[in-house]
C-alpha cells in the first residue's frame, strides 16, 4: 500500500473535516438563516415552494462541489472520502435533532420550573416522592408487564395456531393483523365506546353497560316493547359501571368480598382496573402485528426438525415448547423489544380515554402535563430523563445480543 506523504495527509483530514463538519453546517446554517427572513415577509404556500427550489438547488451545489474537491485527492482515498460527504449531512442531523435535545433535555432537568437557575436534584426527587408521580411510574411498570407478555404470549398462540391451518391461512391473519390498520386514537375511541358509562336512568350506550343492566327478567336497556318502557330500575336489576373510573376494586361488589379476606384479599382490592382495561386496547392493537412476525418466523424452521419431532412422539405442546420457541427466540426479542419501547412512548390511547386523570397516566401523557398544563420545564424534563434511561438497558442489550450473533 502506498505510503501517504504529510500534504496527502493533511488535505484527506481537510476533505474529511468539510465533508462531516463544515458542509453539513454550511448547508444548515443557510437554509435555518434564509427562511427566517423569508417566514415574515411570503405566506406559508409560498415559503414551501421556495424551499423545495432553493433547498434541492443549495444541496446540489454543495455535492457538486464536494465531489470536485474530491476529485483532487489521491484515486485510493476518493471512495472513502465520498461515503464522507455522503455520511456527513446524516450524522449532522442525527446530532442537531437527536444528540443535542436529548443533552439539552438532561441539562435542564437540573433546572427550575422556568429553566433558569439550577436547583441540583430537586426534581428527581419530586420523581420518587410525589403521590401522583408513583402511580405514573406504577402504571409504567404494570403496562409494561402485561401488555409485553400478553402480547408475546397470544401472539405466539396465534402465529402458531395460523400456521397449523389447511385453508383460510391468508384471510385468518388478515383479521388478526386488522387492528394495526387501526391508530391508537381509532382504536382508544372504540373502546370508549364499549366501556362507556351513563348514569341511571339514562340508556348504556356501552356494549357492557348495556349487555350488564339487560341481563335479568324484568330488565332491559329502555326499550319500548308494546307501549311500555321497560328499564333496570328494579332492584334485582345489574346496575351499570362506570368502568373507566374505577380507580380498583372497592366500588365493586367483588371488593365488598375481598376487603374481608386477608392480606391476599386486601392487596387485590388494590388492583388498578381502570388501567388494566385502558392496556387491553394496546394489546388488541398489536396482538395481530406480533403474530403475522412469529408466523414468519415460525415457517422459516426447517420442516425436517418438525417432522422429526412428529416421529419421536411429541405432542403438539411439546414441539411448540420445545422446538418452535428456542428456534424463534431471536424473533421473541426483537418483538419483545419493539413492544417495550412502544409502551414507554404509550401516550394516545391515556391521552383520548381519560386525559390521565383517575390514576391512568403513563410517563409519556406526564411529561407533556407538566410541561403544558403546569408550565414546568424542569420537571417535565426529568420525566423525559427516567422514560430515556429506561431504555438505554433495552438498547445496550440488543447491541451486546447483536455483537455476540455476529461473533459466532
Amino acid at each position: 500500500m502506498k505510503k501517504l506523504t504529510q500534504r496527502e495527509k493533511l488535505f484527506n483530514f481537510g476533505i474529511s473535516l468539510l465533508a462531516l463538519g463544515a458542509f453539513p453546517l454550511i448547508w444548515f446554517l443557510s437554509q435555518a438563516i434564509l427562511f427566517r427572513e423569508l417566514t415574515e415577509i411570503v405566506s406559508r404556500n409560498v415559503l414551501v415552494v421556495i424551499g423545495i427550489i432553493v433547498g434541492s438547488s443549495f444541496v446540489f451545489l454543495l455535492f457538486n462541489g464536494m465531489e470536485r474537491l474530491i476529485r483532487l485527492a489521491p484515486r485510493e482515498r476518493r471512495d472513502s472520502l465520498e461515503a464522507r460527504m455522503f455520511a456527513g449531512p446524516s450524522l449532522f442531523m442525527i446530532g442537531l435533532f437527536l444528540f443535542y435535545p436529548a443533552i439539552r433535555t438532561i441539562y435542564l432537568s437540573f433546572k427550575d420550573r422556568y429553566g433558569k437557575s439550577f436547583n441540583g436534584v430537586e426534581n428527581y426527587s419530586w420523581a420518587f416522592s410525589d403521590t401522583e408521580m408513583l402511580v405514573t411510574i406504577r402504571n409504567q411498570i404494570v403496562w409494561l408487564v402485561f401488555v409485553v407478555f400478553f402480547t408475546l404470549l397470544i401472539g405466539l398462540i396465534v402465529g402458531w395456531l395460523s400456521d397449523r391451518l389447511n385453508k383460510g391461512e391468508a384471510f385468518f391473519k388478515s383479521i388478526v393483523f386488522m387492528p394495526m390498520a387501526i391508530s391508537a386514537v381509532g382504536a382508544t375511541a372504540i373502546f370508549k365506546f364499549i366501556y362507556e358509562y351513563r348514569p341511571p336512568p339514562l340508556t348504556q350506550i356501552g356494549i357492557i353497560n348495556g349487555i350488564r343492566v339487560s341481563s335479568g327478567e324484568k330488565c332491559s336497556n329502555n326499550r319500548i316493547i308494546e307501549g311500555v318502557l321497560n328499564d333496570y330500575a328494579d332492584p334485582s336489576c345489574n346496575r351499570a359501571i362506570g368502568w373507566l373510573q374505577q380507580r380498583d376494586l372497592s366500588n365493586l361488589q367483588i371488593g365488598e368480598t375481598l376487603e374481608s379476606g386477608g392480606w391476599l384479599s386486601n392487596l387485590l382490592v388494590n388492583f388498578p382496573l381502570n388501567t388494566v382495561l385502558l392496556l387491553v386496547i394496546m394489546i388488541w392493537a398489536y396482538t395481530g402485528f406480533a403474530a403475522v412476525v412469529f408466523s414468519a418466523g415460525i415457517k422459516a424452521i426447517p420442516a425436517d426438525i418438525m417432522e422429526a419431532g412428529q416421529i419421536d412422539g411429541a405432542s403438539e405442546i411439546r414441539i411448540f415448547l420445545s422446538i418452535v420457541i428456542p428456534y424463534i427466540k431471536s424473533t421473541i426479542i426483537v418483538v419483545g423489544t419493539y413492544m417495550v419501547v412502544t409502551v414507554l412512548k404509550a401516550f394516545d390511547i391515556i391521552y383520548v380515554s381519560t386525559r390521565g386523570d383517575l390514576e391512568t397516566n403513563l410517563l409519556a401523557v406526564k411529561m407533556l402535563d407538566e410541561f403544558s398544563k403546569y408550565r414546568n420545564i424542569g420537571r417535565s424534563s426529568t420525566v423525559a430523563v427516567i422514560i430515556f434511561v429506561c431504555v438505554i438497558p433495552i438498547i445496550v442489550g440488543n447491541a451486546l445480543r447483536e455483537k455476540e450473533s455476529n461473533s459466532l
